[in-house]
């Protein structure tokens, strides 16, 4: 829109005036804004104080640096929004102080903050609705409660789909179980017929084999017996003989020892006759 692109560089000329005179601040204009700067430093929390300079120079050097740089992005169309945001917080110390104008002694300098701080309150209205004015796009604002509504629609949406998805997932899961414990069932059926049928054919061959391994026992027995008997008379004649033999060892012994017993009893009747 044409009146934008007027009205914006106009509302710029402004700051960026202002931050070139901040610049180029003289000594007077620097000792009048110590107070300012003291009285800002003490008002915030210490943290923030440190970071605040001490010097009044420094400071308005720093607030006319940022205002040159807001007012040209602002009057170039470059992120409008953000720099008119930034423009209002340049504004906020210098309004503060003239706010209490009536305090001055000096009619002129009293009225000179008078005027001051109606063209500041001037200033912070037009960047304060710069920094709303959205171009006719939606807001943030707007965007975010629509994002919001969009997905509580897109979830109302998503419920009964998700309804009839999970329905339809439990049903055909249940299928499928009836269709597997079917299956099981009849492996398990004819697991059972294979293990009967081997355990029949199993027990007619049993069956069938105990004449034959009967027999073989009996068979067996019987060489068995054979072998005894064939032996039977050899072993006996070795215990025969063996029993002779210790027979005669018995005897010659038996000898041995009564030869002994009548030679000391001989010596021991000599022993009583003396």
């Amino acid at each position: 829109m044409i009146l934008r692109k007027i009205a914006r560089p106009l509302l710029a000329s402004a700051f960026v005036a202002s931050g070139i005179e901040a610049l180029r601040a003289p000594r007077p204009v620097v000792d009048t804004a110590q107070p300012l700067v003291d009285a800002g430093r003490d008002a915030l929390p210490a943290d923030v104080a440190q970071v605040v300079p001490a010097d009044a120079a420094t400071a308005l050097r720093i607030n006319g640096a940022v205002q040159i740089g807001g007012g040209l992005l602002l009057a170039t169309g470059r992120i409008p929004r953000v720099a008119s945001a930034v423009l209002a917080t340049t504004l906020v110390p210098s309004t503060v102080y003239d706010g209490a104008f009536w305090t001055e002694t000096d009619p002129v300098r009293r009225e000179t903050r008078k005027v001051s701080l109606v063209k500041n309150l001037g200033l912070l209205g037009g960047v304060l609705l710069a920094s709303a004015d959205t171009e006719g796009k939606p807001s943030l604002a707007w965007r975010g409660r629509r994002r919001a509504h969009d997905a509580k629609v897109a979830m109302a949406a998503a419920l009964p789909i998700g309804e009839k998805a999970t329905e339809s997932a439990l049903s055909a899961w249940a299928d499928r179980a009836a269709v597997d414990a079917q299956e099981f069932g009849e492996r398990a059926a004819d697991v059972a017929d294979r293990g009967r049928a081997r355990a029949e054919i199993a027990a007619v061959k049993v069956a069938e084999r105990a004449p034959l391994l009967a027999d073989q026992a009996r068979h067996r027995a019987e060489e068995l017996a054979l072998v005894v008997a064939d032996r039977a008379p050899g072993l006996a004649r070795e215990a025969a003989d063996k029993a002779g033999e210790l027979g005669h060892q018995a005897a010659d012994k038996a000898g041995e020892l009564g030869h002994q017993a009548v030679v000391e009893a001989r010596g021991l009747k000599r022993r009583f006759r003396s």
